[in-house]
Order: C-alpha cells, then sequence, then structure tokens
C-alpha cells in the first residue's frame, strides 16, 4: 500500500511538500518586542522641563549589598522626555526586568519615582519636580 502511494508522488508534490516543511520553522519564530522607558519631566503646573537630567538606578528589592546592574542617565528633550533603550537588560524568558528608581534634576528642583519595567512594552512615568 505505502510503495504505490510513494510511486505516486509526483515532482511538484514533493517541491510543494518541501517548500512548506521549510516555512514551518520561520512561522514559528518568536520576535521580542523592545523594551523602553519613557519618562516625561515637568513643573507642578504640568509645563515640560527641557534640559533636565533623568537618571536610572536599581532599586533593590531584597537587603542584599548587590551592584546596580542599571546606572544610566540622559536629559530631557524640547517636549520633556527622556528615553532609554532596556533591551540591553532584558533577556526574553527571562521574568521581570527591574524595579527602577527614576531620578530627575533641574537646576537644584528634583523630583522621583520608583517604576516596576514590564518586558517587551513601552513604560512609561511622569515625574514633576519642585
Amino acid at each position: 500500500m505505502y510503495k504505490n502511494f510513494i510511486g505516486k508522488i509526483t515532482l511538484r508534490d514533493g517541491i510543494i511538500v518541501l517548500f512548506l516543511v521549510c516555512l514551518l520553522p520561520l512561522s514559528s519564530c518568536y520576535k521580542k518586542e523592545a523594551t523602553s522607558l519613557e519618562v516625561a519631566v515637568q513643573f507642578s503646573n504640568g509645563e515640560v522641563v527641557e534640559n533636565a537630567k533623568v537618571k536610572l538606578v536599581v532599586e533593590p528589592t531584597t537587603n542584599s549589598n548587590q551592584l546596580a546592574i542599571i546606572n544610566d542617565s540622559t536629559t530631557t528633550n524640547v517636549g520633556g522626555l527622556a528615553f532609554f533603550d532596556l533591551d540591553k537588560y532584558y533577556k526574553s524568558g527571562q521574568v521581570g526586568v527591574a524595579v527602577l528608581k527614576v531620578n530627575a534634576f533641574y537646576f537644584g528642583l528634583t523630583g522621583n519615582q520608583v517604576i516596576q519595567i514590564e518586558e517587551e512594552k513601552r513604560n512609561r512615568v511622569v515625574i514633576t519636580i519642585q
């Protein structure tokens, strides 16, 4: 029975099967989405703050003396926004990314927020400086 079936497979059928088998791994590939943080800095009246320094520091979740793996900073743009690419700190399959303390500084004024970063998302936080 199988002998007769195999004998009836044409070259065209074989090429179609080979093509479908080659496509199968491509369709099951997981594409990792970007993990990022957008920080908006504003004054207490809601006005955006340009050129504020924004610093990220890992907020320890235990009382251990671990070294901070995330220690990054930048300044806000004309819209009062600072952007951080956190892909270098997150690997696919990892549970969670980090709990960060986000500090903002502008000529003696300060503000901060603690945020838990969610993997493969555009995380956002607003900091009011006073």
